[in-house]
Parts: C-alpha cells; structure tokens; sequence
C-alpha cells in the first residue's frame, strides 16, 4: 500500500518530476530534468529523499555546479548507499549535446557533488548520461546514439572509484557485437 507521497514542492509546469527514479534502503532519488534551477532554463533538478519514518521523508534538491540551460540534469537518477548518480544527456561540455554525468556522495544528512563524467572520445549528439545505474564502487553510463557500432548504435561506459581518492575513472566502453 502507498506509504508516502513524495513532491518536490518547488516544481512547476514543464519540470517533469518523476521521469526518473530510483531507490536504495532510506534513500530515493526522483530527477525532474526540465526544471529551471535559479532561473537557467531546463538545466535540471534531482531530489534526494530521506526515509525518516514510514510516512515521512526530508528531501534535499541537487543541481549541477556547472548547470547550464538545456543540459535535462535528473534525465537518468540512480542512488545506491552513500552514492547517487545523475545524467544529463543534453550537456555541451565538449561538443552539443555529448551529455555528461554527475556523482554525489552523502555525509551525514547532505549530499555534494563529488564528480562529473564525460567520456574520453565525447562526440556531439552521444547523449551520454541519457541512462545511468550505480552499485558500490562501479557506475555505468549510457550513451544512446554514440556511433561506434553503426549510426545510433549506442555504448555504455564504466566508471570506478578509487575507495582510497575518491577519484572515479573511465575503465571500459562497451559495445554490442552485433550492431
């Protein structure tokens, strides 16, 4: 049976709040990637929730640090443990629409940006971050219309962290073998 309603209690028209979501124990994540944080246009909202009894939950609202208009930051969410991922596939970082992916680490009660992801060969439309997962050390990012298997054909990257640094890396790119 439902046990709570979860809002974002800032949202308007247009944010689509609860295109992604996501769930860990105490912790749920729910992106609204069309929301305008601080006034930049579709740069993206997601928002942590804190399970502090079976009705109730505190939430906290993250954004990039880099937010820019149109980057759908909360497109893709994961959260596992003290970890969350969150994409935003329309990122112009390197160049349109390449995507990149965000991760944040909770201390205590709040939760800070601790990396962004973008891939060693980002091209322009790649939409990286437009899916994302994590599970302990390990995160994975998808990246729908990369072309290394044929136009559109699609990849994903892994990414691990270094428990010592804090650092996470590119490991590996995967690509079907029969694209």
């Amino acid at each position: 049976s439902e046990q709570a309603k979860l809002v974002a209690g800032d949202t308007v028209s247009g944010d689509e709040f609860g295109n992604s979501v996501s769930i860990s124990g105490d912790y749920a994540i729910v992106g609204a990637p069309y929301n305008d944080p601080d006034g930049t246009i579709d740069a993206g909202s997601a928002y942590i929730f804190t399970r502090v009894t079976d009705t109730t939950w505190t939430r906290q609202r993250i954004i990039a640090n880099d937010k820019q208009q149109g980057d759908a930051f909360g497109a893709s969410v994961a959260i596992s443990g003290d970890y969350a991922i969150v994409g935003a596939p329309y990122n112009d970082d390197v160049p349109n629409d390449s995507g990149s992916a965000y991760i944040f680490k909770r201390s205590g009660n709040e939760w800070s940006e601790q990396a962004k992801l973008v891939t060693t060969d980002a091209a322009g439309t790649d939409y990286f971050g437009y899916s994302v997962a994590i599970s302990g050390d390990y995160a994975i990012v998808g990246a729908r219309y990369n072309d290394d298997g044929g136009t559109d054909s699609g990849s994903a990257y892994i990414f691990t962290r270094n428990g010592t640094t804090g650092v996470w890396s590119e490991k590996v790119k995967l690509i079907a073998n029969d694209t």
